[in-house]
């Protein structure tokens, strides 16, 4: 094939495509200016990426093919200028009081994946409670 044919060969674009390159032209035409693609947009152009593959559909949409590739696989959403939960946080011990104290290990585990472990001293349940709702929090 020379190449006055694959320039004049025109390229097909996958199945299922054009609706979503229809609603791209359509955002592009009314947007604000500096907007960033919503969400509604990004979810079907990731799932036609993973059927189609990046490439096709970055040349359909015109869209930066590294922000598709890392939403692909992320799964969904960029995050912008989020920083991480810390992955280890260190509690300072507490002092024993005169005569002892309640003593023992206790092991939380978030569904998750974060673990807490501490090493009980002192600290009653109304001390240990800050530190749980922590891990309640931040343990995704």
């Amino acid at each position: 094939m020379n190449t006055a044919e694959s320039r004049s060969t025109p390229q097909v674009e996958p199945a299922g495509l054009q609706p979503l390159v229809e609603r791209f032209k359509a955002w592009r035409a009314n947007r604000p200016k500096g907007q960033h693609i919503p969400e509604e947009l990004w979810q079907p152009a990731i799932e036609l990426a993973r059927l189609h593959g990046v490439a096709a559909v970055v040349a359909a949409l015109k869209v930066d093919s590294y922000v598709l590739q890392r939403r692909l696989q992320t799964g969904g959403a960029a995050r912008r200028g989020r920083a991480k939960a810390p992955l280890f946080v260190e509690v300072p011990t507490l002092p024993l009081p005169p005569g002892g104290g309640e003593r023992g290990l206790v092991e939380l585990v978030h569904a998750g994946g974060a673990r807490l472990i501490l090493h009980r001293g002192v600290a009653g349940a109304d001390e240990l409670l800050p530190l749980v709702e922590l891990l309640l929090r931040h343990g995704r």
